[in-house]
C-alpha cells in the first residue's frame, strides 16, 4: 500500500489503479465510515456516491460476520499490517450475498497514528465454485487478487512498489523494485527461490495509462512455469529413451554396423518419427523392403497395414486398377469391385518398389493421389479419401531420370523427401559373417538338432566375393550351402560355384549375346525362349524391366511371354 493513502493526489492515483484493473475499493475511518469508493464498486453496487459515503459500512456486510471484521480491524491499529480474509457482502439485487475476498491495510496520519482503512474487494463468486467443485487449495483462490496469475505486483510510475497478491511479498523478498526490468518487451523467464525451492517463473510487465494516456503505474505479473518447464524436461527425456528404444529395436530387424550403417539406422529411427515419403535407393537385393518394413515397424503406423507393390512386375493398366481399384464392369474381367492398395494400406504404408520403372502416365496419375490424398477407382465417378504414408525405392537414378525426362520432377520431390541410401554388401565386409550366421540360422531353425557353422575357408570365402547380388545372393547362397552341406559344418564344396570361382562368370556383353542367340535359333526356340525368360527373372528377381532389358525385348512383350509360358511364379518382391 501507498505509505500515506490519505493524500489526496495519491488516493485519485490509488482509485485509477484500481479501477483499471476491476478491483473495488472502500476507504473507511477507524469507526467502520465509508469516506470514499471508486467507480468499479459503484458500477458493481449499482448506488450513487452520495447514499453510500458516510454510511457504516458494516451494513453492507452479512450480520454473521460482522464480528470478524471488527477483530480484523482491531489487528491492524494493534500493528498488522495488513489483513486478508474471506466474507459476505450484500448484492444489488435482493440483497443476496456475495463472497469476496476482503484485504485490509492502515494508513497512519504524518505522525505515524492509525488514521483511515484501504478496503479491496474481490468478487470470487465463480472461484468460489470452482473451489467447492474440484476442492482447490485456498493459494489458488487468493492468487486471483489481480487475475488468475500466480503473481500480481503493482508499482508506480517510477518503479516503486505499491501493492501487490498474496504471492507479491513473498516472491520479491522486501525488493521495492521490479523483478522484470520496466520496458521489457514481451515475457521474461525467470528462476527463484520460493519456500526454499528453485522456481521457474514467466514474468511481463505492462505499463498502465489513465484517460489521457499518461503513464501512472506498471503492473507486474509471475507466472510459475515449474510445472511445465519439468513436464517438457520429461517430455525430452522420454522422447529420447523412445529414440533409444527405436534403435535398439532396430538391430533386431536389420543387422549392420560401422559408420554408414549407423547412419542408415539414425535415418530409419528419424523417418519413423514423421510422416514425410521416404525414398529408398540401393542396388537389387541390399534389402530395400526390409528398410521399409523397419521405418514402418518403428511408426505410429506400425499396427496398421504394410502393402507392398513392385511397380515394374505388372503393365500400366493393371497397375492402376492395382493401386487405385476398380468397379465391377470397368474393364474386360473386372466381375467385382476392389478397393486397390492404397485403400487397402490406409491408415498404414504403402511400399511403392521399383517406382523408377512406372510410365510417364502413370506418374501423372500417382502425382495426383499422393497431392490430393484421394482415389478414385478405375471406371468409378466417385473419390475415397486415404491417410497412407509413402515410402518408394528404386535401384535406378532417379535425378538422371529427371534430367532425361524419364520422370517427373514434380514426383520425384514428391516421394524424395527423405532420401535413405543402402550402401551395397561388397561395402560392408564387416558385416558378411554376421549376416551369413543369421540366414544360416533362419533357414535351419526347423531342424535345431543338427545346428550347422561355416568352415574358417569358407568364412574366408565368403568376404573375398564381390557380392553383385548383395543380401539376396547372400541368404541365396546360404540356403543353398545348407541343402549341399551333409557335415555338421558347411566347407567350401557346399557352396554356389560362383562364389567357388568368381572369376569364371561371364561379362555382362557376353551374356547379353548368348541370350540374345537363343531367342534367334530356330531349333527347340520355344522351349530356349522360356528358358531364356526364366532364368533372366531369375537373376533379376522377377524384376521385368531389367530382365527385358537384357534379353533386348519390350517389357510388355516380356510380360506377355512370361504369361505365355506360366512364369508367373518367378516374380518375387
Amino acid at each position: 500500500m501507498p505509505p500515506n493513502a490519505v493524500n489526496s493526489r495519491d488516493n485519485v492515483n490509488f482509485k485509477r489503479i484500481l479501477d483499471d484493473l476491476k478491483i473495488s475499493y472502500w476507504l473507511t475511518d477507524l469507526n467502520f465510515v465509508l469516506l470514499d469508493v471508486n467507480e468499479t464498486f459503484l458500477e458493481f453496487a449499482g448506488a450513487s456516491r452520495k447514499n453510500l459515503i458516510g454510511r457504516d459500512m458494516r451494513t453492507l456486510i452479512s450480520r454473521e460476520e460482522i464480528q470478524m471484521v471488527e477483530h480484523n480491524a482491531r489487528l491492524l491499529k494493534e500493528g498488522k499490517k495488513t489483513v486478508q480474509y474471506e466474507l459476505y457482502i450484500y448484492g444489488p439485487r435482493n440483497r443476496e450475498k456475495i463472497p469476496i475476498l476482503f484485504h485490509q491495510s492502515l494508513n497512519t496520519d504524518a505522525n505515524g497514528r492509525p488514521a483511515t482503512v484501504n478496503i479491496l474487494l474481490v468478487d470470487i463468486s465463480e472461484q468460489k465454485r470452482m473451489r467447492d467443485d474440484l476442492e482447490k487449495e485456498k493459494r489458488m483462490l487468493q492468487s486471483i487478487l489481480f487475475g488468475i496469475r500466480d503473481c500480481v505486483s503493482i508499482f508506480d510510475e517510477n518503479g516503486r512498489y505499491m501493492f501487490g497478491s498474496p504471492e507479491s511479498l513473498t516472491l520479491h523478498g522486501g525488493r521495492t523494485s521490479p523483478l522484470v526490468p520496466l520496458g521489457a518487451k514481451g515475457p521474461v523467464e525467470l528462476s527463484m527461490t520460493a519456500a526454499g525451492q528453485t522456481r521457474q517463473f514467466l514474468g511481463e510487465i505492462r505499463p498502465i495509462h489513465d484517460h489521457e494516456g499518461r503513464l501512472f503505474a506498471h503492473a507486474e505479473t509471475l507466472t510459475d512455469i515449474t510445472d511445465n518447464v519439468r513436464l517438457a524436461e520429461k517430455e525430452r527425456e522420454l522422447f529420447h529413451f523412445r529414440r533409444q528404444k527405436r534403435r535398439s529395436d532396430l538391430q533386431t530387424e536389420m543387422i549392420g554396423s560401422g559408420r554408414e550403417m549407423e547412419a542408415v539406422f539414425e535415418t530409419i529411427v528419424r523417418c519413423a518419427e514423421v510422416d514425410s515419403s521416404v525414398l529408398i535407393t540401393g542396388e537389387t537385393g541390399v534389402g530395400k523392403e526390409v528398410a521399409a518394413r523397419a521405418i514402418h515397424g518403428q511408426s505410429h503406423r506400425k499396427n496398421k497395414p504394410f502393402v507392398a507393390v513392385n511397380c515394374g512386375a505388372l503393365p500400366e493398366t493393371l497397375l492402376e486398377s492395382e493401386l487405385f481399384g476398380h468397379v465391377k464392369g470397368a474393364f474386360t474381367g473386372a466381375i467385382s469391385d476392389r478397393a486397390g492398395l492404397f485403400r487397402e494400406a490406409h491408415e498404414g504404408t504403402l511400399f511403392l518398389d521399383e517406382i523408377g520403372e512406372l510410365d510417364t502416365g502413370m506418374q501423372v496419375k500417382l502425382l495426383r493421389v499422393l497431392q490430393e490424398r484421394k482415389v478414385r477407382p478405375v471406371g468409378s465417378d466417385r473419390f475415397y479419401p486415404v491417410d497412407v504414408r509413402i515410402i518408394c525405392a528404386t535401384n535406378r537414378d532417379l535425378q538422371a531420370g529427371v534430367r532425361q525426362g524419364r520422370f517427373r520432377m514434380d514426383l520425384y520431390y514428391r516421394v524424395a523427401v527423405i532420401p535413405l541410401v543402402l550402401p551395397p554388401l561388397r561395402e560392408r565386409s564387416q558385416d558378411i559373417l554376421r549376416l551369413a550366421g543369421h540366414f544360416i540360422d533362419k533357414h535351419q531353425k526347423k531342424d535345431r538338432r543338427h545346428l550347422k557353422t561355416l568352415s574358417l575357408s569358407a568364412r574366408q570365402l565368403l568376404q573375398q566375393y564381390p557380392w553383385p547380388g548383395n543380401i539376396r545372393e547372400l541368404e541365396n547362397a546360404m540356403e543353398h550351402a545348407l541343402a549341399m552341406s551333409r557335415e555338421m559344418e558347411i566347407t567350401p564344396a557346399c557352396l554356389p560355384l560362383q562364389i567357388l570361382y568368381p572369376e569364371s562368370q561371364a561379362p555382362m556383353a557376353a551374356q547379353e549375346s548368348h541370350f540374345a542367340g537363343l531367342l534367334n535359333d530356330p531349333p527347340k526356340r520355344h522351349e530356349r525362349e522360356h528358358r531364356a525368360i526364366v532364368d533372366a527373372l531369375a537373376r533379376h528377381d522377377g524384376h521385368l524391366g531389367d530382365a527385358a532389358e537384357e534379353l533386348g525385348i519390350s517389357r510388355v512383350t516380356l510380360w506377355r511371354k512370361r504369361k505365355k509360358y506360366g512364369c508367373i511364379s518367378s516374380v518375387s518382391r
